[in-house]
């Protein structure tokens, strides 16, 4: 049966563009006599509002994309779905065991080989020792690195190693899979693999989350899109209206 696995209502997130200087002691009374309009006019003005009010729910099982031009504040959604950062204002429910893929690789030691960090990195994400033991010959094959396994992994190709990054987190046991444009990783082969595997979670009523800028992932990949502009949801619908839409304003079109 669905549920609703991811809920925001009304998120908003600002970061501060400076830090207030040490004031006078005239400039304190001052604020207090003015009272509290001035001090949060002056806050909105030292602040980037990168989410404003954004609300939308997300079934269990449904595979939803979030596009966007840069700076539109996908990142930062997925980092407050992670409870990486805390929003500024609105409510974020998050149900089920949750698997951040937002910087693959994070974690992965230069000097161990690649078999170490299968470990190392799965446990960072959250696996047992004997989980990573009972899935690591197909996490092996999924990489596709076999023969470097045991070479440290500093000797690695940039794509070699991200691809064993990608294939240790894409074999979390987990409800809900968060990512943030790491289907770029490997080579097209790679990546056809990649979509199998994400086809196979969503069938497994996973709900995936990610964040593109390929229309072709979207369109194949998505039940959902989202599509942000300047840290506001402006649309939500059909993947192929939103990458229609998603282009338009790309292009300096009206939206």
């Amino acid at each position: 049966m669905s549920y609703t696995a991811i809920s925001v209502q009304g998120v908003s997130k600002a970061f501060p563009l400076r830090h207030h200087r040490s004031r006078s002691a005239h400039q304190a009374l001052e604020d207090i006599v003015r009272g509290p309009f001035r001090q949060s006019e002056a806050a909105e003005a030292d602040s980037f509002w990168a989410l404003r009010d954004v609300s939308f729910d997300i079934a269990s099982g449904e595979v939803v994309g979030v596009v966007g031009r840069n700076g539109a504040g996908k990142s930062v959604l997925l980092k407050l779905l992670s409870h990486v950062i805390r929003p500024t204002h609105g409510r974020i429910e998050v149900r089920g065991r949750v698997a951040p893929l937002l910087e693959v690789g994070t974690g992965f030691q230069p000097d161990l080989t690649g078999r170490e960090n299968v470990y190392l990195n799965g446990v960072i994400l959250g696996m047992r020792r004997s989980e990573v033991h009972a899935r690591i010959d197909e996490i092996i094959d999924f990489a596709g690195v076999g023969a470097f396994l045991d070479t440290p992994v500093k000797w690695y190709s940039s794509g070699m190693h991200m691809r064993l990054a990608f294939a240790v987190a894409a074999h979390l046991d987990r409800d809900i899979f968060l990512l943030d444009e790491v289907l770029t990783v490997g080579d097209q082969e790679f990546q056809e693999k990649c979509l199998v595997r994400l086809r196979q979670l969503a069938g497994k009523g996973r709900t995936v989350l990610l964040v593109s800028h390929g229309d072709y992932l979207m369109e194949s990949l998505c039940t959902r899109a989202i599509l942000l502009d300047h840290g506001r949801l402006i649309a939500s619908g059909a993947p192929s209206d939103i990458s229609a839409r998603y282009e338009a304003l790309r292009d300096g079109a009206a939206c």
